[in-house]
């Protein structure tokens, strides 16, 4: 297993279907118009109606959660801004690159994109706890 270090990028294709966007919000109760009806969506600039934020936060965490640090590491904080839509069926990329590590803490820090082609949807950072063991050490003075 390759120790984390600054500088690994992590990348994950995802579509958000009509199955998730309904299973979301009978999970949350969250039925706000910008999610479920075409017609307010449009009305509000947008294409169509655009995907929840929470399923994005599941892909982070998806991301997080078994790619890096993965499975042995524990999310500590996110911060995520949303920058424009993603629409329902649209293809988008969450790109993870870890930015800071912390041998001693066992902290890595990662800034990520999500994007539909060039388009920014949104940006963050994430902080998660891993064991040092799997943290590449400060390279030598």
């Amino acid at each position: 297993m390759t120790p984390i270090a600054p500088g690994q990028v992590v990348e994950h294709p995802f579509i958000v279907d009509h199955r998730a966007m309904i299973a979301f919000a009978a999970l949350s109760g969250d039925r706000s118009a910008v999610h479920v009806d075409p017609a307010f969506a449009r009305a509000r600039g947008y294409d169509d109606v655009i995907v929840y934020g929470g399923l994005m936060l599941a892909q982070l965490s998806y991301v997080v959660g078994t790619l890096m640090p993965g499975g042995d590491g524990v999310s500590v904080r996110w911060s995520i801004d949303f920058r424009g839509p993603l629409y329902v069926g649209e293809l988008a990329t969450l790109r993870l690159e870890v930015a800071h590590v912390s041998p001693g803490a066992g902290l890595v820090e990662g800034r990520f994109t999500i994007k539909a082609g060039e388009r920014l949807v949104a940006s963050g950072k994430t902080q998660s706890l891993a064991p040092t063991d799997r943290i590449a050490p400060d390279p030598a003075p």
